[in-house]
């Protein structure tokens, strides 16, 4: 019996991330290195891996209505085959019907045994092949539990997006968080200019376009761009246009010392050394030592020169001297980057946001020590809880000598109330940011 490769490698990466608790990107990369499936056989995995994770809550929904036994008493193999029938049947339009139900019969027979195989079959066959014919809980009954299952998110996620925006914005939100994220690019304007680059690209068979007001934003519309010579040559960093803003939010100058309190992997430290065109001193800090190599490595592609990479812990600062400017992009839930790590909706707990919360307050009054008198401080996550969001805000009027300030008037298009700013992933274009920046009185 041969079962297709790809699908046996996504059941693989899928039971790695189930059964270890391995995070996605992680166990997907490992396979990927391990196994010689070609570039089409790797888009494919990629596409089956991260769609099954992103909509497991739906196929889990589809599943329970179909199965005569729990779902939860499957074996484990048997219940990600299925999952991942499911996605192929609602969202995977080069794959036939026959094709996703012979493909995960074969898997059944591999990973379990001929009446598991059947199972598999006899399920499979029934599930639906559009999501309008998928009967959902009524949304005027339970529209947190509608939205939860229609977008496989839980429903404490939902609810606090709720809570947050209301329920028209908290829905393109939750269709927004199952979509593929795109690809974009930040210049690397110590070695290049964005239109330059862009033309360069399109050279190599690149297509590409601008989608935010970011100086240095370029959206991949599609092309090998991390295969192109000029990604190795330091042209550009993958980035989203969101995580772009936290160096524009603090502008760097020439000649100020400038420190990245949670670096790694070095991109905002980078992009910090861009702005200020290699003239400032850019201090990149991380407390984790195996991370620091990530921070050496990107500044070394990037020509980032006047990076500083050190291990140290922010929440204990060990400096001598304070800075001109602090830039603070905390650990976070990271629940506005779900796009691109869908497997962080089913790690996150309801009181993670809390507990990180604790720790961004700490962070943020030993940056407030770190700051020279009328220097500034950048607060950055990639989320958008309250406890970390305008709950760290409502902190930070607490901090003494300290005010909110506005940044640069092309960032208003984000802007919330002032010196504050945040990205919603509704549109589809970027990710969750939150950020706030503080001016330090000249006599504090």
């Amino acid at each position: 019996m041969s079962v297709d490769p790809v699908r046996d490698a996504a059941i693989e990466v899928l039971l790695r991330v189930s059964e270890k608790n391995a995070f996605l990107t992680d166990a997907l990369d490992k396979t990927l290195r391990r196994k010689s499936l070609g570039d089409r056989g790797n888009r494919f995995l990629t596409q089956l891996v991260y769609g099954t994770v992103r909509h497991q809550r739906l196929a889990d929904h589809i599943l329970g209505r179909l199965l005569q036994q729990p779902i939860t008493e499957l074996p484990r193999p048997i219940h990600l085959i299925l999952r991942m029938g499911v996605f192929q049947a609602l969202f995977c339009s080069q794959v036939t019907f026959p094709a996703m139900v012979h493909t995960s019969v074969d898997l059944a027979k591999k990973r379990g045994h001929p009446g598991t195989a059947r199972l598999t079959n006899a399920v499979l066959k029934r599930v639906p092949q559009r999501v309008e014919d998928v009967p959902l809980p009524d949304a005027a009954n339970n529209i947190v539990r509608h939205l939860g299952v229609r977008y496989s998110l839980p429903d404490w996620l939902v609810q606090q997006w709720i809570d947050l925006v209301g329920i028209e914005t908290a829905t393109a939100m939750c269709a927004a968080s199952t979509e593929q994220a795109p690809t974009t690019i930040r210049a690397n304007t110590l070695n290049t200019s964005p239109e330059d680059l862009k033309t360069r690209l399109e050279q190599a068979q690149c297509l590409l376009t601008k989608t935010t007001p970011i100086p240095d934003e370029l959206t991949v519309l599609e092309g090998p761009v991390l295969r192109s010579k000029l990604f190795h040559q330091g042209l550009y960093m993958l980035q989203d246009p969101a995580s772009m803003l936290p160096a524009h939010l603090v502008e760097p100058r020439p000649g100020e010392w400038v420190l990245d309190m949670c670096a790694a992997p070095g991109g905002k430290s980078t992009h910090l050394a861009q702005i200020a065109e290699n003239k400032a001193t850019i201090v990149a800090a991380d407390a984790q030592l195996d991370r620091i190599t990530h921070i050496v490595e990107n500044v070394e592609r990037l020509g980032a020169s006047s990076v500083r990479a050190i291990c140290a812990d922010g929440s204990r600062p060990c400096f001598r001297r304070r800075f001109d400017a602090v830039l603070l992009d905390a650990p976070c839930t990271g629940l506005g980057t779900l796009r691109r790590h869908p497997d962080l909706k089913w790690r996150a707990r309801p009181d993670d946001a809390t507990r990180l919360a604790a720790v961004q307050r700490e962070l943020l009054r030993a940056a407030a020590q770190l700051c020279e008198n009328g220097g500034r401080i950048v607060y950055s996550v990639c989320t958008l809880t309250r406890e970390e969001t305008l709950g760290m805000r409502e902190f930070a009027e607490s901090l003494r000598g300290f005010a909110f300030e506005d940044g640069a008037k092309w960032l208003n298009e984000w802007k919330i109330s002032p010196g504050t700013y945040r990205t919603l992933p509704e549109s589809g274009s970027m990710d969750g940011f939150f950020l706030m920046r503080l001016r330090k009185s000249s006599s504090a």
